[in-house]
């Protein structure tokens, strides 16, 4: 799972549902075009770890993870999934706006809660609307969340500013 050289380094996980735009964030995040994106579900198979410059933190371990949905295929997934974020030290989950949360991805919430790894949500593809049920079943989990569009690029610098600032042993004030 961890590669030699990056044990020392933070790993943050990225996970969601197919096609939520899980790398598309992750390049916008850093500002490189990083990791594939493309509009075909599935795009990543398998967890995917590059070591890059997370400005103005320092260099961390980015873990882009494979789609998870409700299907049993994804049981499989979800399970190298929740695998993947015990050893990470920050997750991120991305959600569609369009959309309320399902199992797996209650499920991943609830774990995140369980084993103590902090994370934030982003509620992606908000151009397209925002379905009030998820946001009313993310209040009930008390998680924190934040609205954007990464195909538009709003809201992915208020998403980053956050995420540095909770980041573990983050070195600077924001």
């Amino acid at each position: 799972m961890i590669k030699a050289g990056e044990e020392e380094k933070l790993h943050i996980a990225i996970i969601g549902r197919k096609n939520v735009g899980k790398s598309l964030l992750i390049n916008r995040i850093v500002s490189q075009e990083l990791f594939i994106v493309n509009d075909t579900p599935g795009t990543t198979t398998e967890p995917v770890s590059k070591a890059i410059e997370l400005l103005p933190y320092g260099t961390v371990v980015i873990i882009d993870t494979a789609g998870i949905d409700d299907d049993e295929f994804s049981k499989k997934k979800i399970n190298q999934t929740i695998k993947t974020i015990s050893y990470a030290d920050f997750a991120i989950l991305v959600l569609d706006a369009r959309e309320e949360l399902n199992n797996s991805e209650t499920e991943l919430i609830t774990s995140l809660q369980k084993i103590k790894v902090p994370f934030l949500i982003a509620v992606n593809k908000i151009e397209f609307g925002i379905n009030t049920h998820l946001l009313t079943e993310l209040e009930a989990l008390e998680v924190t969340h934040f609205e954007l569009s990464c195909k538009e690029n709003a809201g992915i610098e208020n998403f980053r500013k956050k995420l540095m600032h909770l980041l573990p042993n983050a070195k600077h004030a924001f």
